[in-house]
C-alpha cells in the first residue's frame, strides 16, 4: 500500500511541463547544460554565464540574450526545486 502510494507521488511528479513547441530547442539547450553542472553536498550549483559562453562555443551555438536569460530563468527553478527535496 505504501510503496503504490510513493509511486503514484512519484508519477505526478513525473508529469510533463506543458510549453510552446518553439520553445522547445531552448529545453534541449537547458538539459545539455544542465548534464555537466556541478553538484556540492547542499545540491546542485547554478550555471554561470562562463559555462554557457564555453558550451555555445564547444556546441556553435549562438543564444541571443533572451535566451540566456532564459537559461538562468530555467536554471533558478530547477535549484528551486532541488533544493525542495
Amino acid at each position: 500500500m505504501m510503496i503504490e502510494k510513493r509511486s503514484t507521488e512519484a508519477r505526478e511528479k513525473l508529469t510533463p511541463i506543458k510549453y510552446d513547441e518553439c520553445l522547445q530547442y531552448i529545453w534541449g539547450w537547458f538539459c545539455d547544460l544542465s548534464g555537466g553542472r556541478g553538484y556540492s553536498e547542499t545540491g546542485p550549483g547554478p550555471l554561470t554565464y562562463t559555462e554557457i559562453k564555453a558550451w555555445s562555443e564547444l556546441t556553435k551555438q549562438d543564444p541571443e540574450a533572451w535566451e540566456i536569460q532564459t537559461l538562468k530563468r530555467i536554471d533558478r527553478i530547477f535549484i528551486s526545486e532541488s533544493l525542495k527535496k
